[in-house]
């Protein structure tokens, strides 16, 4: 488990703390969309700029990416793109840190 430390935002040198973020991936001439629910990142609280740890963001396209790859092959379609979304649950610890930061 990735444990998220405080520090200095590059864009505005504001305080980041740790909290759980939503991102919706999409992809050019694909309709799909994947949201990713309860991503942990550093946020800044004054510019709300945001940094996703390197190996929490390759996991998470290790996720996204092949879903968006059998949309992508499908021949015909069948029904319309779906909306999926990806949500991981938070342990009771992180519940704690993150609801504490701030």
């Amino acid at each position: 488990m990735i444990i998220l430390k405080k520090r200095k935002c590059p864009e505005c040198s504001g305080e980041m703390t740790p909290r759980l973020i939503n991102l919706l991936y999409k992809r050019e001439h694909c309709d799909l969309q994947v949201e990713v629910i309860g991503i942990p990142a550093n946020v800044c609280i004054k510019c709300f700029y945001r940094i996703i740890p390197g190996k929490i963001a390759k996991y998470i396209d290790s996720l996204v990416d092949p879903i968006f790859q059998s949309q992508i092959n499908q021949e015909e379609m069948l029904l319309p793109a779906p909306h999926i979304d990806i949500q991981f649950p938070a342990i009771e610890r992180e519940r704690r840190s993150y609801s504490d930061a701030g």
